[in-house]
């Protein structure tokens, strides 16, 4: 198979710096309003009501809110209200201009369509052009968060539910979700320690896509781990609309991610979505909300069996970052963009120790829970901007244990048995109805947790 060298890390590096200081509905005002050109600030800017694929309660609401935020960006005014189009020409009157949002909940995203109309001060005006075609047009989206949330239905994690499919990739030592080929919904990626394998869950089984030996991929490391570990991570890219004539809403499109999967046998690797090419990274690859691509590296230690130092970029050509992970040496690392319900954000961290004494760092406090199995992720999945620390169990029949931290205290939500034991975690995007999704690697299942 063919090996892609430098190329593969350079659309590594072409991704955005996505860290937000803030959440999504004040990332996209921005975007828009840059995109939106010059906007007289005479303009009013009124938002449609919302279309949404979830319940969502106070729906206009939000779309009010963004209207507010892409306003302040504007340098405009705001209608406090949701509003149709003939209603807000209407309101627009003798404003300098109508700047319109059209507000979409849709497959776990805030969408958000904008276009500048003219407005027909001269009766004469109006009459020839009643409806005039807008000068410009935007758009921006970001996924559903804690603020966001507040807007829509609340996610219960007390009523998850679990959905099994079986798979035949043998001992399967980590797994990721996302969307790879870009078709709107998840894939899973299998790594085994002689296989990578992507593919999808239907009908009660994993179906492969693509798989590929570690062979073909990436050549044997000169100092093994006894007890080899191994990562995955999915990077996916924004939603994009496609073209649609101008007035009209755009349909937001996905354009698919990056996989990217590592093994202490052989490192990490950035794969094509054929499984045909690949490009070594500089350590083995974790899901990263933090600076870069949406994928870091941490670093193998032989004498030790595990991980230490920070999580990195993960090329030369990536963008530099470090972050610390709060315990020395560790064999299990996690770490989660949290943002609140006031849409600010905080990094969580978290490692667990091969003792199974797991550190979780929030801000400047570190949380220290011992007796924790190998397997463990951080995530939002009730997007209430507290956080989910999911572990398994150290001893006795394996489970999924699913516990938000407030105030320095892990605080069980759900337990799952599994008696197949646990062999990986990982967590999908919002999708179906907009909620976050764990996934697990049981024995011979995929389980998916939501």
């Amino acid at each position: 198979m063919k090996r892609v060298g430098i190329a593969a890390m350079a659309i590594v590096a072409s991704w955005s710096v996505h860290a937000r200081a803030a959440g999504s509905l004040t990332s996209i005002a921005p975007l828009v309003a840059r995109d939106m050109g010059d906007v007289p600030t005479s303009a009013i800017v009124v938002a449609a009501p919302l279309s949404s694929d979830v319940p969502a309660p106070h729906g206009d609401e939000l779309a009010a809110r963004v209207a507010l935020l892409v306003a302040g960006k504007l340098g405009a005014s705001a209608h406090p209200q949701a509003a149709h189009l003939d209603v807000a020409r209407a309101l627009a009157g003798k404003k300098g201009a109508l700047v319109y949002l059209q507000v979409e909940i849709a497959r776990g995203e805030v969408r958000v369509v904008a276009d500048l109309y003219p407005v027909m001060s001269n009766a004469w005006d109006r009459v020839r052009a009643p409806a005039p075609a807008p000068r410009s047009h935007a758009f921006a989206s970001a996924p559903i968060d804690a603020e966001v949330r507040t807007f829509l239905a609340p996610i219960v994690l007390e009523q998850l539910h679990v959905h099994k499919s079986k798979h035949d990739r043998g001992d399967v030592l980590a797994a990721a979700c996302g969307d790879i080929d870009g078709d709107g919904g998840m894939e899973v990626a299998l790594v085994s320690r002689t296989t990578v394998a992507w593919g999808h869950l239907r009908s009660g089984r994993f179906v492969v896509a693509h798989q590929a030996p570690w062979s073909a991929l990436a050549q044997r490391a000169p100092v093994p781990f006894r007890e080899p570990l191994a990562t995955a991570a999915i990077a996916s890219r924004r939603s994009e609309p496609r073209d649609a004539p101008q007035g009209t809403s755009a349909p937001f499109v996905p354009i698919g991610g990056e996989l990217f999967a590592g093994l202490t046998d052989r490192g990490g690797v950035a794969l094509s979505r054929d499984l045909l090419g690949s490009s070594p990274l500089v350590g083995l690859p974790i899901p990263f909300s933090g600076p870069g691509p949406g994928v870091a590296c941490v670093r193998t230690n032989p004498a030790l069996v595990a991980f230490d130092g920070p999580a990195t970029g993960c090329g030369a050509l990536s963008t530099p970052f470090a972050v610390d992970a709060p315990a020395t040496r560790y064999d299990t690392f996690s770490e989660l963009d949290l943002v609140g319900q006031n849409g600010q954000s905080r990094m969580v961290v978290a490692a667990r120790e091969p003792t199974g004494a797991l550190h979780v760092k929030l801000g400047d406090e570190t949380t220290l829970v011992e007796g924790v199995g190998a397997q463990m992720v951080l995530a939002d999945l009730d997007e209430d901007g507290v956080p989910e620390v999911v572990t398994t169990a150290d001893s006795g029949e394996d489970a999924i244990v699913i516990s938000s931290l407030r105030g320095g205290e892990l605080h069980q939500r759900a337990r799952f048995a599994a008696p197949g034991g646990v062999r990986s975690l990982a967590v999908c995007p919002p999708e179906e109805l907009g909620v976050p999704a764990l996934v697990a690697v049981v024995g011979g299942e995929v389980w998916v947790v939501r």
